[in-house]
């Protein structure tokens, strides 16, 4: 069990620096071949690959709003079993747009991981929030933007 524990937290290390460097290919890796996803406008099975075309449209967005970092700010881990785990998380997303004060949101997410042979997979992922929706409510985004 000790190891499923540190499993998790490398996972999620490794999950941290894939975000703000927006390696799409280390990213996929961390995901089931399918998996599900779920936000506030409903829930959809997803193939991985689809990954590869989101996450570089995300570091661009990022760039955009200026420099920015993300931050795992809190986990609360729920064994479900000995291969499966429920992870709660807060990611803190700090945006610099160059005027001396960095602007912070938080995001929560949950993760649904699976210990396999090939390691840990994420087979569910719910985003609590529109993340369009929180940019443009903190003046981060334009209405019109995408």
């Amino acid at each position: 069990m000790e190891n499923f524990d540190r499993e998790i937290e490398d996972f999620l290390k490794r999950y941290e620096v894939n975000a703000n460097v927006g390696r799409a290919e280390e990213t996929v890796e961390q995901f089931a071949d399918v998996f599900m996803m779920a936000d506030p406008g409903g829930v959809r099975a997803v193939p991985s690959s689809a990954l590869l075309v989101a996450i570089p449209q995300r570091k661009r967005l990022f760039e955009s709003l200026g420099s920015s970092i993300t931050t795992l700010a809190s986990v609360e881990q729920t064994r479900l079993d000995d291969r499966y785990a429920l992870l709660k998380t807060q990611w803190l997303v700090q945006v610099d747009r160059g005027s001396g004060r960095k602007e912070e949101v938080i995001l929560r997410s949950t993760f649904v991981v699976h210990r396999s042979d090939d390691g840990l997979k994420v087979v569910f992922y719910l985003s609590h929030e529109d993340f369009m929706s929180v940019l443009r409510e903190r003046g981060l985004l334009l209405s019109d933007t995408a």
